[in-house]
């Protein structure tokens, strides 16, 4: 392979990932339906049995979505949830849970 055709791979590269990125900046700046208590837990009850990561979206007074808590349940503790995310523990009221979502572990060679 030429150096100039591995030059181009790496922009387009660098032009897909910088474009994933935009798109799920934008995914995250929209809120999503709001669930019922029961749906709540019920994928709150699945994430704990699956060992797997989750995303919350809280009730915000503001106009717009905050951002999303992604991490594991480190621990439950009457209605208070302890997420580890990659910075530290976030303590969310079980009734604050707007949306939540389990994210399953996906191989990269089945992408």
């Amino acid at each position: 392979m030429s150096g100039k055709q591995y030059h181009n791979m790496k922009k387009w590269r660098g032009f897909f990932l910088s474009q994933h990125i935009e798109q799920l900046e934008k995914v995250e700046d929209e809120w999503e339906e709001v669930m019922s208590q029961e749906l709540v837990y019920q994928v709150l009850n699945s994430v704990i049995q699956n060992r797997s990561t989750l995303a919350i979206q809280q009730h915000s007074s503001d106009l717009s979505p905050g951002p999303y808590i992604i991490g594991r349940i480190a621990a439950v503790e009457g209605d208070l949830l302890h997420v580890q995310t990659n910075e530290n523990i976030q303590v969310i009221e079980l009734e604050s849970i707007r949306y939540v979502e389990e994210r399953k572990f996906q191989k990269w060679f089945e992408a």
